[in-house]
C-alpha cells in the first residue's frame, strides 16, 4: 500500500477497508458463478452421455438380442428422441400415456420386451432433457 493512500485514509478521503471488502465480495461472487458453470457443464455432460449410452444400448440389444433390423431400431431411437423433445413441456400424464402406448404396441407386434426398453429409453431422454433445462 502506498503512502499516498494511507494519507488519504487518515484525512478521510477514502476508506481502504471498504475497498478490501468490495474485492472479497466480488471474489466470492466470481467463485459462485464459476462453481455454477462447472455444475452446468457437468450436468450437460451427464445428460449427453445418458442419451448416447441409452441409444447405443437400445440399438445393440435390438439388433443382437431381438434380431430386429438396424434400420428399424435406428428409427425407433430417433422417433423416441423427437417425441421426447417435442413433448418436453407436456403434462406428466401424457408421458405416461405414451410409454403405455409403446408397451401396448409391443404386445400386439410380439416385441413387448423391445418396446418396454424403448419406453425406458424415452423416460431416460425425458430426464436428460429436464437436466439440460435446469439453470446452473
Amino acid at each position: 500500500m502506498s503512502g499516498l493512500k494511507r494519507k488519504e485514509e487518515e484525512i478521510g478521503l477514502i476508506d481502504l477497508d471498504a475497498e478490501q471488502t468490495d474485492d472479497s465480495h466480488r471474489d466470492r461472487e466470481q467463485a459462485v458463478q464459476q462453481k455454477g458453470m462447472e455444475q452446468r457443464t457437468k450436468a450437460v455432460r451427464m445428460a449427453l452421455a445418458g442419451m448416447v449410452a441409452g441409444g447405443l444400448t437400445l440399438m445393440l440389444l435390438g439388433t443382437l438380442v431381438f434380431h430386429i433390423s438396424l434400420i428399424t431400431v435406428g428409427f425407433v431411437v430417433v422417433i423416441e428422441a423427437v417425441i421426447a423433445s417435442a413433448l418436453n413441456n407436456s403434462p406428466f400424464w401424457m408421458h405416461i400415456g405414451i410409454m403405455a402406448l409403446q408397451i401396448v404396441m409391443g404386445f400386439f407386434m410380439h416385441q413387448i420386451l423391445f418396446l418396454l426398453l424403448a419406453a425406458a429409453y424415452y423416460f431416460l431422454l425425458l430426464l436428460a432433457v429436464k437436466l439440460l433445462e435446469v439453470e446452473g
